[in-house]
Order: structure tokens, then sequence, then C-alpha cells
């Protein structure tokens, strides 16, 4: 599995500690150009998640990475690195395995 495109959809910067991002991810396997799968995918900053939280507050939800600082070529890096260690045979436990991460939008 390779990730094909990643394009950031919102961004919501107040500084490179106070974000939040959404955006998709287009995975397919390596040896097919236009085979691919979309998924969705937030970032948001500690400073922002913790000033979201209320007393008492749970937070349980996939597709979210957290980061300290806005650095996009990081935020990049960490999602091939997750996509290029799916290595199933078939396509679509590729896929099911990389739902545990990233939103599938094509269910």
């Amino acid at each position: 599995m390779e990730v094909k495109a990643i394009n950031y959809l919102h961004k919501e910067l107040i500084d490179d500690e106070d974000f939040v991002v959404s955006g998709e991810i287009y995975i397919g396997p390596e040896n097919e150009t236009y085979v691919y799968e979309v998924f969705e995918f937030n970032v948001i900053s500690i400073k922002r998640l913790y000033s979201n939280f209320e007393d008492n507050a749970v937070m349980l939800n996939r597709g979210w990475m957290i980061s300290k600082k806005f650095d996009e070529s990081l935020i990049e890096a960490k999602i091939k690195s997750i996509v290029s260690g799916s290595k199933h045979i078939d396509d679509e436990d590729n896929y099911i395995e990389l739902s545990s991460y990233f939103r599938r939008m094509n269910l």
C-alpha cells in the first residue's frame, strides 16, 4: 500500500501550537496507479484539544492525530509510515487495517 495523495481540506491555525487540520488521504496498491480508497483524518494540537475539553470530558474517535506543533512534513511522514506498514496480500485487508487509524469514506 502507498499514499497516492494527501489533501488538506480545512486548516484552522491560530499559531504553531494551537490548530486543527482536516484532510483526506488517497491510499492504494503500489502497482496500480488509479486504484485507491479515500480516508479522512484530523490533526489537532495538544493546546487546542485541552481548550476544547470540559471537566470530565471523554474523547474516543479514530482518524485523529495529536501533535504539539504544526508541521505538514511530520504529519505526512507519519501517515506514510502507517500506510507503508500495511502489507496484507488482499487489498481489502489492508483497507480494513488502515480503517483503525483513518476514517474510510467508501464503505
